[in-house]
């Protein structure tokens, strides 16, 4: 299984969507505080008495809280997908799945490198806006800090939960334009109409008025404050309803 996992986190390093979701990921965030500055200059000559001063410090705790500024986390779930689905379109499958006790195991190793690989675009996000926040603001190290790296590890988790999702359309089902959509709804925040029509359909199923979108991974993310208890709740259940069925049924299938 460690063999398995290195080579994933070797091919995951080695993919070239890997390092171009990475560096469109760094570039977006280094530009994200500039390009703040210059839109509120041009507001602002516009309309020079309608608007507050320009924020001359930052603080580091919201830098670190956010670790996927602009699209940052559209593109950290869409180099998953290419990642997930690249044994299929390889055809690298074929070579591994019939030397593992279960085939399954594969995808519990993708699981796994999917991990790092969120954690590499985190520190991509949050250094870049750091960079990018010295050119135009002084950064404050305040005492949200150590809150601030509570609520990344918290954040991370239910990312790796939307994962799941993303590797069983993937790799299980087979299907890359499915979980492409997934990581673009997820990743842009487009899931509200998407819910509201789960809960629609849930009050007129049960007749009974029910709310699934405060135990989303990606709207609990956006909670403030974000709580421990029910983000890893909501991190859990989601792993588990989603990476569960993705390892038994690949397990059970001819590998093509």
């Amino acid at each position: 299984m460690g063999n398995l996992i290195r080579m994933d986190l070797y091919r995951m390093r080695k993919a070239r969507s890997f390092l171009i979701c990475l560096i469109l990921d760094l570039v977006l965030a280094l530009s994200s505080a500039p390009l703040e500055k210059i839109m509120y200059l041009l507001a602002k000559s516009f309309s020079p008495d309608m608007l507050q001063a320009f924020p001359a410090e930052a603080e580091l705790s919201g830098m670190i809280s956010d670790p996927f500024p602009t699209m940052g986390l559209m593109l950290t779930l869409i180099s998953l997908c290419y990642f997930f689905y690249a044994d299929e379109e390889a055809g690298y499958i074929k070579n591994i799945a019939g030397q593992m006790p279960m085939k399954g195991f594969t995808i519990l190793s993708k699981f796994i490198a999917a991990l790092v690989h969120n954690v590499i675009f985190a520190l991509a996000g949050i250094i870049g806006k750091v960079i990018g926040t010295v050119f135009v603001q002084r950064i404050v190290v305040d005492d949200g800090v150590p809150d601030s790296i509570r609520v990344l590890v918290l954040k991370l988790l239910l990312i790796q939960s939307i994962c799941a999702l993303l590797l069983l359309a993937a790799a299980t089902l087979r299907s890359k334009s499915l979980a492409m959509i997934l990581a673009v709804v997820f990743g842009l925040g487009l899931t509200s109409l998407l819910y509201l029509g789960i809960n629609q359909g849930f009050r007129s199923l049960f007749h009974h008025a029910v709310d699934i979108t405060k135990y989303m991974p990606d709207e609990v993310m956006n909670e403030t404050p974000l709580g421990t208890l029910k983000a890893l709740a909501v991190a859990l259940v989601w792993g588990a309803v989603f990476l569960i069925p993705a390892i038994r049924i690949f397990d059970r299938k001819d590998v093509k």
